[in-house]
């Protein structure tokens, strides 16, 4: 494979790659927000180790107030000890029905690959 032929696959997949990632951060959002209750700072840490990728606040926060203003979660904020007020975000009952039938359409996706890859 010529150089040339080499860095339009890489520029494919890196495209893919992050096409994938938008994709699932909803879902990966809900799934930890199900788990726990998280403020922002939180969620962008574990986010960025788990999908080995910087997440910025650009990011992570137009999607939390998305979600808010969708009613998928909601928050409250909370006085620390030390520190200013941190926004803890919960998921609601509706977001829980969003996650689960997420998750079901996710299970659904992977097992169309694995047949396809077995074919």
């Amino acid at each position: 494979m010529h150089i040339m032929e080499t860095d339009i696959l890489n520029n494919q997949l890196n495209k893919w790659k992050l096409q994938l990632r938008k994709g699932v951060l909803l879902h990966m959002t809900l799934s930890l927000l199900n788990k726990e209750e998280m403020y922002g700072y939180a969620l962008i840490s574990f986010l960025s180790k788990k999908m080995n990728a910087d997440m910025a606040e650009g990011t992570i926060y137009p999607l939390l107030n998305r979600m808010v203003r969708d009613g998928s979660i909601r928050f409250e904020w909370r006085i620390m000890q030390s520190g200013p007020a941190r926004k803890y975000y919960q998921i609601t009952p509706q977001g829980q029905q969003l996650l689960k039938q997420m998750h079901q359409h996710w299970q659904l996706i992977n097992k169309n690959l694995q047949v396809l890859n077995n074919e």
